[in-house]
């Protein structure tokens, strides 16, 4: 299995993310460092870095070098963006880290930073339209996405580090200081021809900055999972946090929950670089996309493909299937058994796309638990269909895949709908028990792993549901443990269930 080291050298942080790659395009992180090097931060007016800051990025950089080298990584691929990218003495850096660290730095312009941002997002959130906002601590990025690809693109020239420098907000907060920050950001987002034009899209954010404000917002509303990508804010929240940071002193913001203490002291300027996007565009929902530069270099690397993957969710279910080595054709089997009982017992024309990705999730993903540990692996599999990092769903549709795949071998997995209640409601639990005891009744017919049931047809009437099943040997051990399902299957169908 071939490892590879991303390293991404930024205006605020240093980065190395460790990958092993696998078969069929399966990637596996098995490591994530950062440091606050702050590289951008001191550039003085001639725009060159600052000795201690290069001496600082050169320990971190052997570091990562002495990482790379005790897991045996075969290839160190070495990004650098907008500080490096603007700096005068950016050779001296670079032919420094090649002689005293053997590690090859590859300079990113805007226009390729904005791609890395615009491959990890596309590949990993399913969405056709939007507006990706990626924000380092030298440079902003935005991306607009249509029809799943790049119309038009910018790199603008600031971001955490500098906004904080020029604005003087990393402590106390002034009034005029924030009306000179917000006249600068609308200033420069009107001098953009294209950005007039984006309106009600929602905008995607990349960047330790929306991560962090997620952080915020999730803390405020206690929301109950834990979990950073694909996580929706309203815009709201976006304003709350603003207004939240922007009244404190640097003291008082490294006491908000989800605020990062290394970030709280850069971090009011590039949150009002979003709010005033959000306000100028009239955009909609923010999505915060854990997904950026580096997991693009990942996708570009391993997706030989000039286009996007075309099915986000599909790409990421198989990826978890190889990382964990699960039994494909079993899973494949599972869920082409239980779509066939929703569509036979509940009609075809319900079978919509949020119905297609909770089957195909909770069916492909139902064993996943076994990795832990095979006895209560349903439970298992719950944990681990929330915590794999499954790509093209929303929160809502994670969290009732994981609930559907618990109940593939009985119905002990309890629903605490109150303690998710800020994300599924009554009607999305019912439609959990529903597909639950679908996947159970199908499971079941496959409970010898011999795929020996070739179709199945299903009868139904007022309170009656008969199931036929088509087989060259007699499936009597699969129908015994399907029919151990009939009782749960009457109370959520009022309908008696009877297999032959």
């Amino acid at each position: 299995m071939k490892k590879i080291g991303i390293i991404d050298i930024g205006s605020n942080s240093v980065r190395l993310v460790l990958v092993k790659l696998g078969s069929s395009g399966s990637f596996k992180i098995f490591s994530d460092v950062k440091e606050s090097v702050r590289l951008g931060m001191g550039m003085d007016e001639n725009l060159e870095l600052t000795s201690d800051k290069i001496e600082s990025a050169i320990k971190t950089l052997k570091m990562f070098k002495t990482m790379c080298d005790a897991t045996y990584v075969d290839e160190i691929i070495a990004v650098a963006t907008a500080a490096v990218r603007k700096a005068k003495n950016r050779d001296y850096f670079i032919s420094r880290v090649k002689k005293e660290i053997n590690i090859d730095i590859r300079v990113l312009t805007g226009q390729e930073e904005a791609f890395f941002a615009y491959w990890g997002v596309i590949n990993s959130i399913d969405i056709d339209k939007g507006l990706i906002m990626d924000i380092g601590g030298g440079s902003t990025e935005l991306i607009l996405v249509e029809d799943r690809k790049i119309t038009n693109s910018i790199s603008l020239p600031f971001g955490s580090i500098n906004l904080t420098q020029n604005f003087d907000l990393s402590n106390i907060i002034r009034d005029e200081n924030i009306k000179a920050l917000e006249t600068f950001l609308i200033d420069n987002y009107k001098k953009i021809p294209w950005l007039s034009k984006v309106k009600n899209y929602p905008l995607i954010g990349v960047g330790g900055t929306i991560r962090n404000i997620g952080n915020i917002v999730r803390k405020l509303d206690n929301y109950p999972l834990d979990i950073t990508h694909n996580f929706i804010m309203k815009k709201s929240d976006l304003n709350n946090v603003y207004r939240l940071v922007k009244e404190r002193n640097l003291v008082d913001r490294r006491k908000i929950k989800g605020l990062a203490k290394d970030r709280a002291d850069i971090f009011v300027g590039v949150s009002g670089a979003v709010w005033k996007l959000l306000e100028y565009c009239k955009l909609g929902d923010v999505i915060v996309s854990g997904s950026g530069i580096r997991e693009g270099i990942i996708y570009n690397y391993i997706h030989n493909n000039p286009e996007p993957v075309k099915d986000v969710l599909d790409f990421s279910i198989n990826n978890i299937i190889n990382k964990y080595e699960l039994d494909i054709e079993h899973a494949n089997y599972i869920y082409r058994l239980t779509k066939s009982l929703y569509e036979q017992i509940l009609g075809k024309e319900n079978f919509s796309l949020n119905i297609y990705k909770l089957i195909r999730t909770a069916a492909m993903l139902h064993d996943s638990g076994i990795n832990i540990r095979f006895y209560n692996h349903t439970q298992h599999s719950f944990y681990m269909i929330l915590n794999a990092g499954i790509n093209g769903l929303t929160h809502k549709q994670l969290l009732m895949s994981a609930f559907i795949a618990a109940s593939h071998r009985s119905k002990k997995h309890k629903i605490n709908w109150v303690k998710y209640r800020a994300i599924i409601d009554r009607e999305d639990v019912e439609t959990i028990k529903k597909l639950g005891v679908l996947l159970r009744i199908a499971e079941s017919f496959d409970i010898c792993f011999n795929r020996k049931i070739k179709n199945i047809k299903c009868f139904v009437d007022k309170d009656n549901v008969l199931i036929k099943l088509i087989s060259d040997i007699k499936p009597r051990v699969e129908i015994n443990h399907a029919l151990s399902a009939s009782a749960q299957f009457k109370k959520i169908f009022n309908k008696t269930l009877s297999i032959v």
